[in-house]
């Protein structure tokens, strides 16, 4: 009866643990909830009610978000469901960015999805992705690592072919969905090795025992796990599949695959790298710091030939992929690596919206996403224009808006950590960006407007919420360069939780 009683009472102990632990959850729990929820309404909703869905989604978003900062300023930090997921500074930054841009994402896709025959569905899966992006961001468990990033890749390859009529989009869906899956697939393999070595899936365990294993086991481990990571942040030689998926795609989950993923994913890698790699082992800075350089390079240069504005913006990405990589590489050795990683990461999510938000409105006015389509729009439109303009500035990194801001923390990072030579090749970089963002903005500006009909707009409370989108990021790009000192305030409390 005493050992009954007993396990009574452990039983007892570990579900009293495990209630307290949920309000760190809050978050995780109110995605979970509202992906259900959607998926219930799509199929009760009629069909010209299924905009509500859009509304019931985009509340969550913003209720996680703000559930993120509630949790952070009430509860503070711990590690919770026996080590597995570790609620810090770190994933409730990501949390509240997934949140803020998750609902911004609805926003600019409700005038392309609306009255589809698939548009609660659609709803439904973005909360999926964006759940995956925050357990992904929040995990410290390898075989949770490996669950987050492949229900990720399946509902961001749901939403990038959801125009089922489209070859391009057909095409993108696939090639996402083949290389995602390898690359899933190689990422698990190496997962296996390190649970082979350590006999435990607790990634700061396998830390202890790869600091013990051959020095060509833990390189070629660490290679194969970083392939899964690295394609999820397009970093190079895994970005291949970027351009074609955001141009096949919704121009809205194009938005969407360019910064919530990505992020996601820089976050994971950051925590998989200091908890499973501890002290620089097997120099995986210097692997990250080359990474970093070759991607930035790669996609500045490739962006300078596009003719496309969606493509352009895929090549950007890449290369803004290399700028955040650049704080990732210093974290073992700067402490102003992750404020650094946490404040870009903020910046780059306002000034990228912004920009895809300008370029669905015009592919919605004109038809098309060309350069050319871009001629006269300061005359037609002259605050999107300026939007545009701002958004452009911040990816740049030019003083006001709070890109610069972004750039020079990841700077000072970098050269702090010994890294001069990956700050030098970023203001090249910089440099040379600068040249194929003028040639979007240039038009806007300087060319005047086409006499070829337009406004292909399809109601005026589509119009509506994308202006409302368009307003609040392009403001958020002007506003966070102007107040930087409280939001780089928070990024220097967004620390990593040891477990």
């Amino acid at each position: 009866m005493s050992d009954n009683g007993g396990t009574l009472e452990q039983a007892k102990a570990a579900e009293d643990m495990m209630l307290r632990e949920l309000a760190w959850l809050w978050p995780i729990g109110v995605l979970t909830a509202a992906a259900i929820v959607a998926v219930v309404l799509a199929m009760v909703l009629p069909r010209e009610r299924q905009r509500l869905v859009g509304a019931w989604v985009a509340g969550a978003h913003l209720t996680c978000a703000a559930l993120a900062a509630a949790v952070w300023l009430d509860r503070g930090f711990r590690s919770t469901m026996s080590g597995m997921v570790l609620v810090d500074g770190l994933s409730l930054a990501l949390a509240g960015i997934v949140g803020v841009a998750g609902a911004a994402c609805v926003a600019l896709a409700a005038p392309a999805v609306q009255d589809t025959d698939r548009e609660g569905e659609f709803y439904a899966m973005l909360t999926f992705a964006s759940l995956g992006c925050v357990v992904l961001g929040s995990t410290a468990d390898a075989a949770l690592l490996a669950l987050a990033i492949g229900a990720l890749g399946l509902a961001t390859f749901v939403l990038t072919g959801y125009r089922r009529g489209s070859t391009r989009a057909n095409e993108a869906s696939i090639k996402y969905y083949v290389f995602g899956t390898v690359s899933g697939a190689v990422m698990v393999y190496g997962l296996s090795w390190w649970f082979g070595l350590a006999g435990t899936t607790s990634l700061r365990t396998i830390g202890v025992a790869l600091q013990s294993a051959p020095a060509g086991v833990v390189a070629v481990s660490t290679g194969l796990v970083l392939v899964g990571l690295f394609y999820k942040a397009a970093v190079v030689p895994f970005h291949f599949w970027t351009p074609d998926a955001y141009d096949g795609a919704p121009l809205a989950v194009a938005a969407y695959l360019s910064l919530l993923p990505k992020l996601a994913a820089l976050v994971a890698l950051s925590r998989v790298l200091t908890l499973a790699l501890p002290g620089d082992l097997a120099g995986w800075s210097t692997v990250v710091a080359v990474a970093a350089a070759v991607t930035m390079s790669l996609g500045n240069l490739a962006a300078l030939r596009q003719q496309s504005a969606v493509r352009l913006l895929a090549y950007s990405s890449i290369a803004q992929s290399g700028y955040l990589l650049m704080a990732v590489a210093a974290l073992e050795r700067s402490d102003r690596a992750l404020p650094a990683l946490v404040y870009y990461a903020m910046a780059y999510a306002v000034a990228n919206l912004a920009a895809f938000a300008v370029v669905i409105a015009v592919q919605r006015e004109r038809g098309s996403v060309e350069l050319s389509a871009f001629a006269g729009l300061g005359r037609r439109h002259p605050w999107q224009a300026a939007a545009l303009g701002l958004s452009l500035l911040s990816l740049v990194g030019i003083p006001p808006v709070t890109g610069f801001v972004g750039k020079l923390e990841l700077f000072t990072a970098s050269i702090d950590a010994g890294q001069s030579w990956l700050a030098v090749v970023a203001v090249i970089n910089t440099v040379i960006s600068l040249f194929y963002y003028l040639r979007l903005l240039a038009p806007a500006v300087l060319e005047p407007t086409p006499t070829t009909p337009s406004d292909l707009g399809r109601s005026l409370a589509g119009r509506t919420v994308l202006r409302t989108a368009l307003a609040t990021s392009a403001a958020a790009v002007l506003l966070f360069g102007l107040a930087a000192q409280p939001l780089l305030a928070l990024a220097e409390r967004a620390i990593m939780l040891p477990l």
